[in-house]
């Protein structure tokens, strides 16, 4: 019988046996089938099981290969958990993994039964994190431009996927969600997943055909880069953001020493007071007098009207009016408020009609026989908040309404907007009268963080990856930090610092490629200091002097109304002519060039700025163009101005941009290209990639 039989017979035969020991023996779901694990670097596998137990695990090849199996063996923590480090491994599968529990007595007669934990198709390969904003977290049904066929028809059989879904979290989490798994890179799966890092994934594939990649995305829209920072690594900068951060993680460490359950304690105190400032049911009655309360505009949130951080109970009044001349009989009526936050008595003319304890239910409630009268009628809402926003929600004015179903089609009710023959309804949205009743501040929660909290993500998604082994990781990220690009520019090294702790890499130092935010929003007349702009010289600094890092320019598949364009394929695929050039050295790839320095020539007066390869730093080929457009200059502290004219002389100085400005002798020369929110520009490598929005100071050339 070959090795890889009999060593596969083991893993089967163990993962197989009885689970009789009070904890079964799991692995995390990173290392579960389909997964990829990482080439050429020592690789941790970890799971739970038994305290105290023995644990082997073993990997061995699942084809007709002869090769040895490899197997370690590791102790089980009192905690419950168990890891082991395998050796490298060159790229390759498929593998099988398994992990059982031996015999507690090594070397007994017959080992007692265990529990066993069974991985199949496990590739070695190259792992890649996927993280950003919603424009990492973009896929197939946000409608893409660019490569829909790709993902609609292509099954890769060396391409896995894992889905790191949202989750945040108070302090940093060690284990993932027992249903997270890996997923073959086929049309059902990929469709759900992040486009850029899909396509992302097929050009290296295509590439390296022999490399097997595994993709975990780890993104959520809309996310500012501090909550992807460790609460330690943030602190670390300083200033009023390490501040902020060393006072969440004080949070954080509180409330796993005991304050989870002085919280319980304390809002069971809050919650005995609330009845005390309870005004009663007096204000549902018809005939109260409500002339000294204020008015509000419904449907709107209470703080709108109240004050921000507003808890305690707000009642609402309002009238609406039967046609009295008539005097028309009710049938039926019903009553609908939409939603309302946390929890209502709804009365009508006195009598309570319904009430609701779910905050985002609607209120549809049936009015009771006898209670419409023609002529004026009372509706009032007492409504409790005990957290976070509450009262009417903004998002259903057209779902305030009373209908009315009545016996005489003739008759016809005030303000009506739907006429039939027998129903009528009256629309409550607008102005009603108000009065609230403030609570002492409710004790705080922070076990369920936003994604705008520091370190909210990183704790949730990112902690429980940490330990494994992955060859880099790629990001797009940026617009929720636009007008921030100093803070920026240290938070970004903060997170990638942290990663590379983290993570089990290589020699290539974790490599991290981050995208340019593209064009966005309105191109300007007059010359502006962009704060989009500076966010993306900001992003084009950092890959340039974060090592191992650099940057794909986007700055042509950009959409005026749409902060997601949806070219991502352009997107992935300069992602991964980044990691071909720098991280595995496959020479040849087309990258964008960028601005190495700028000098000013007082004599023929104009600015000449040259160009490099990003990876090889060698002067880079532009474009011939004697009509380029995007350039401003700035001289001698007054304004920027476009420049008149801009143009590379490809025959003469393929490198260089020759940009007019005028002449004479000027201590102070800067230039920039492409600063505006969505920047008319033209400037292109020999291979048609675009050049990023940069700002230079000219370096001022004496001749003499």
């Amino acid at each position: 019988m070959s090795l890889r039989r009999a060593a596969a017979l083991v893993i089967a035969a163990l993962a197989a046996s009885a689970a009789s020991a009070a904890a079964p023996v799991t692995l995390a779901p990173m290392f579960r089938d389909h997964a990829v694990l990482q080439r050429d670097v020592p690789v941790p596998i970890w799971g739970t099981a038994e305290p105290g137990a023995k644990v082997a695990v073993r990997l061995v090849r699942a084809d007709e290969s002869d090769a040895e199996p490899c197997e370690m063996t590791a102790t089980v923590g009192e905690d419950g958990r168990w890891r082991v480090e395998l050796p490298p491994h060159p790229a390759g599968g498929p593998y099988e993994l398994g992990a059982a529990e031996l015999p507690h007595a090594l070397g007994a007669a017959s080992a007692p039964d265990g529990a066993g934990a069974r991985a199949e198709d496990i590739l070695i390969g190259d792992v890649w994190l996927c993280s950003g904003q919603s424009n990492m977290d973009m896929n197939y049904g946000w409608g893409l431009t660019r490569g829909k066929e790709d993902i609609e028809t292509n099954v890769h059989a060396r391409i896995r996927l894992f889905d790191d879904r949202n989750r945040t979290a108070l302090s940093p989490q060690r284990d993932l969600p027992d249903d997270y798994g890996w997923t073959t890179c086929d049309p059902a799966h990929a469709k759900s997943f992040s486009a850029v890092g899909y396509f992302f994934g097929q050009a290296l594939q295509e590439a390296m055909p022999d490399v097997p990649i595994g993709l975990v995305e780890a993104s959520w829209s809309g996310s500012p880069i501090k909550t992807w920072i460790p609460y330690e690594a943030a602190e670390a900068l300083g200033g009023d953001f390490g501040k902020q951060a060393g006072e969440r993680r004080a949070i954080a460490e509180a409330w796993e020493n005991g304050g989870a359950e002085q919280f319980k304690v304390d809002l069971a105190a809050w919650m005995e007071k609330l009845p005390a400032i309870d005004p009663g049911d007096a204000p549902a009655a018809p005939d109260f007098d409500d002339s000294d309360w204020q008015t509000a505009n419904l449907p709107e949130i209470t703080e709108k009207h109240t004050k921000p951080d507003f808890d305690g109970w707000v009642w609402y009044r309002r009238t609406f009016v039967i046609d009295e001349e008539e005097h028309p009989v009710v049938d039926t009526a019903s009553l609908s408020l939409g939603p309302i936050d946390d929890q209502d008595w709804t009365y009508v003319n006195g009598v309570l009609v319904g009430t609701t304890n779910v905050w985002d239910a609607p209120r549809d409630y049936k009015i009771p026989e006898g209670v419409l009268h023609s002529g004026t009628n009372t509706i009032a809402v007492k409504v409790l908040d005990w957290g976070g926003h509450s009262g009417f929600w903004k998002n259903a004015p057209a779902g305030m309404s009373v209908s009315v179903s009545l016996a005489q089609d003739e008759i016809v009710t005030e303000e009506c907007i739907v006429e039939s023959s027998s129903t009528r309804t009256i629309p409550l949205a607008g102005e009603w009268k108000f009065k609230a009743f403030p609570a002492e501040p409710r004790p705080v929660d922070p076990s369920s963080p936003s994604s705008w909290d520091i370190a909210a993500c990183h704790n949730g998604m990112v902690a429980p990856l940490f330990g494994m082994a992955a060859k880099g990781a790629i990001w797009y990220q940026g617009c929720s930090d636009v007008g921030h690009a100093d803070l920026y520019a240290k938070q970004f090294p903060a997170m990638v610092g942290a990663w590379r702790e983290g993570f089990v890499h290589d020699d290539a130092g974790f490599p991290v490629y981050l995208v340019q935010l593209a064009a966005f929003k309105e191109a300007h007349t007059e010359p502006l200091d962009s704060a989009w702009a500076r966010m993306r010289w900001t992003q084009m600094r950092l890959g340039e002097t974060v090592p191992h890092c650099g940057t794909a320019v986007a700055i042509d598949v950009g959409d005026h109304r749409d902060i997601h364009p949806k070219d991502k394929k352009t997107v992935g695929e300069r992602l991964a002519a980044l990691a071909l050039a720098q991280t595995y050295g496959r020479e040849g790839r087309s990258l964008s060039p960028v601005p190495s320095q700028a000098s000013y020539d007082w004599a023929a007066g104009h600015v000449m700025i040259q160009f490099v390869d990003p990876v090889s730093l060698k002067p880079a080929k532009l474009r011939e163009d004697f009509d380029l457009r995007g350039f401003q200059v700035f001289i001698d502290g007054g304004d920027w101005k476009w420049a008149e004219k801009s143009f590379v002389n490809e025959k003469m100085f393929p490198d260089t941009v020759f940009v007019d400005c005028p002449g004479g002798v000027h201590t102070n020369v800067c230039v920039r290209y492409a600063w505006d929110d969505y920047p008319d520009c033209n400037l292109v490598s020999a291979d048609g990639l675009p050049v990023g929005p940069f700002e230079l100071k000219a370096k001022i050339l004496d001749l003499k």
